[in-house]
């Protein structure tokens, strides 16, 4: 099966060790969502590698839901979210700077492409609107850890 890759990357203004926990912590994590994440619901854990997450999207009016789980194949470096049912695979990597103040995130989505022309199109109107919501997605994790203001104040379900 073909690949797409949509991906977005910058420098955020707290230490590795902060973000790690929004991105981690889903408690925390669904208070960064842009509004095109519609639900956040914790199935397992809740916290890091091992958690199960199902998270439903509406982007352009198509909604979609993946059950994520969690892995670290770099403990506190490299975060995986991954729906093997879906072929979807988020990748969070971070990397902390020269000062230890600041962590570079780079986030990276592989998604099954479609074959022929539909692959095509999808690719062509997927990948800018993706990483728009990803741009959203850092900038308020930096807001968030900059000024303690969350984008959202949903809660997350346990079940």
């Amino acid at each position: 099966m073909k690949i797409y890759q949509v991906g977005v990357a910058r420098m955020i203004d707290a230490p590795l060790e902060a973000v790690y926990r929004v991105v981690t912590d889903m408690n925390v994590h669904i208070g960064i969502l842009p509004r095109q994440f519609e639900t956040l619901e914790v199935l397992q854990g809740g916290s890091g590698s091992g958690t199960v997450f199902r998270l439903t999207m509406n982007v352009m009016g198509i909604r979609s839901s993946l059950q994520m789980r969690i892995t670290e194949p770099v403990p506190g470096r490299v975060i995986r979210e991954q729906d093997d049912k879906a072929g979807v695979t988020t990748t969070w990597t971070l990397k902390p700077s020269d000062d230890s103040k600041h962590c570079y995130v780079d986030l990276m989505t592989e998604f099954p492409s479609k074959p022929g022309l539909a692959g095509v199109v999808e690719r062509l109107l997927v990948s800018p609107i993706i990483r728009s919501i990803y741009h959203r997605e850092l900038d308020n994790i930096n807001v968030y850890l900059t000024t303690g203001i969350a984008a959202r104040k949903d809660s997350v379900h346990f079940s």
